[in-house]
């Protein structure tokens, strides 16, 4: 039997051995804190990163040696999601993703992996993309005069040919501008703020719609609420007007389509619902990325170009916002705008009520 927890002890520590080369070795930094949030242990990568030096720094509080700002409060409200973007103590260059990973009782794994190639490879990505978008505007717009110039009735025999010449010019047209959109958001870290009446904003989505759907769809307002909201006028008109003619394009003729703002306590919600074919649940996800179709010849029939719900999400974004998306197939679909309550404002008193 003595023999027998021997070999188990030898086995052990070489498992423990193995486990700690294997941490030792990782490029991510990893540091173990207690409850108090006292360093345990931490690996080679974390002097890499987040400067931490072996032993002085083993069983001091983490906040007191590594100076990452709201770090502690991070930690104290559990780290349920990643802190991105946090620049690394040890060298400003660096860029780093942190995440919290609890074990054991009261102990916690900081792990902090190195993002800064990932954040070059997204920068020269949008670079590229704006760059592309700016050069194509020019050739396109003089590609388009043209071919407003020539009137289709002026050469039957290629009547139907000029029709689909422009119709595909004005396509690529909104395409490269909905890509400048995306890309100016990109580059966004906030947005120019004012107060954003949402009365007649709702009027003239209203309107944008009935227009869009020359009275094919019964079309409607639904408020309950009369705050405005704290934001950039231009930019939520965009998301909103996105989500109004998506509703148009894609419901049947005869369907509806509802406009609603509902504003409370908890914050304000605009849903845009209609009565069209719906969503089966496998695209939800996917939705808001660029370019992704739930029916290729649908999209390209209607005249979408993909990145009408990625202008959304950014936008939202900028507005500490989100998008909800719940959809039934045969039944329709109901896109939701949720904003906090700190970004509702009081409407306004006129000079005619006082």
């Amino acid at each position: 039997m003595k023999s027998r927890a021997a070999r188990r002890r030898t086995r052990l520590f070489g498992l423990l051995r193995a486990f700690r080369d294997a941490a030792v070795a990782l490029p991510d930094a990893l540091v173990a804190v207690d409850g108090e949030q006292r360093i345990l242990w931490f690996n080679a990568a974390a002097g890499r990163l987040l400067g931490l030096v072996y032993p002085n720094h083993l069983d001091q509080r983490l906040s007191e040696v590594v100076a990452i700002p709201g770090i502690v409060g991070w930690i104290e409200a559990g780290g349920a999601e990643a802190l991105t973007e946090v620049t690394a103590p040890s060298d400003p260059d660096i860029h780093l993703s942190l995440r919290l990973i609890p074990y054991a009782e009261d102990h916690a794994l900081l792990l902090a992996r190195d993002v800064s190639q990932v954040l070059r490879l997204e920068k020269v990505r949008r670079d590229f993309v704006a760059n592309v978008s700016h050069e194509l505007r020019t050739p396109l717009t003089v590609v388009h005069g043209y071919l407003d110039l020539i009137e289709p009735e002026q050469v039957p025999e290629f009547e139907s040919i000029m029709r689909e010449l422009r119709n595909q010019s004005r396509r690529m047209t909104q395409i490269v501008e909905d890509l400048l959109t995306l890309s100016r958001l990109d580059a966004e870290e906030a947005l120019p703020e004012s107060r954003v009446a949402m009365g007649p904003l709702l009027r003239t989505l209203h309107r944008d719609a009935e227009g869009l759907s020359r009275g094919r769809h019964a079309i409607s307002l639904d408020i309950t609420g009369e705050h405005d909201l704290r934001g950039s006028p231009k930019d939520l008109y965009s998301a909103f007007s996105n989500l109004v003619s998506n509703a148009v394009r894609y419901t049947p003729v005869g369907g509806t389509i509802t406009i609603g703002w509902h504003s409370g306590a908890r914050g304000g919600r605009l849903e845009v619902r209609d009565t069209g074919h719906g969503i089966s649940p496998q695209h939800l996800p996917r939705l808001t990325e660029r370019f992704y179709r739930v029916s290729t010849s649908r999209s390209r029939e209607s005249g979408g170009t993909g990145l009408g719900l990625s202008i959304v999400k950014h936008v939202l974004q900028l507005h500490d916002a989100h998008l909800d998306v719940s959809s039934e197939v045969g039944v329709g679909s109901t896109f939701t705008c949720i904003f906090g309550a700190e970004r509702l404002l009081q409407p306004e008193v006129l000079a005619e009520e006082i």
